[in-house]
């Protein structure tokens, strides 16, 4: 009796897993980069104690950044769709 190999997954189903994964992370890149931004001015509010000044331009920084996060995977998507349309026959 021979042992096959398991079938490969479509090439479908694949280009689909990494569209889902590339748009999934687009929430949470955004959500990370405004977090990030407001720890970080809180934090150097604290330390400097220039508080609320650190952490509101940490928060428009990290708010800035994430948006440029969800636009760069979204260009990224969108590339993705378009090789996809021209390597379909």
């Amino acid at each position: 009796m021979a042992v096959s190999s398991p079938p490969e997954p479509p090439k479908d189903r694949i280009r689909q897993a990494s569209v889902l994964a590339t748009a999934s992370s687009i929430g949470l890149a955004l959500v990370i980069a405004i977090f990030l931004g407001a720890a970080g001015g809180w934090w150097l509010d604290n330390f400097l104690g220039t508080r609320p000044w650190c952490f509101v331009i940490g928060l428009l920084l990290g708010v800035v950044a994430g948006y440029r996060n969800v636009y760069v995977l979204a260009m990224r998507l969108e590339k993705s769709q378009e090789k996809d349309k021209k390597d379909a026959p």
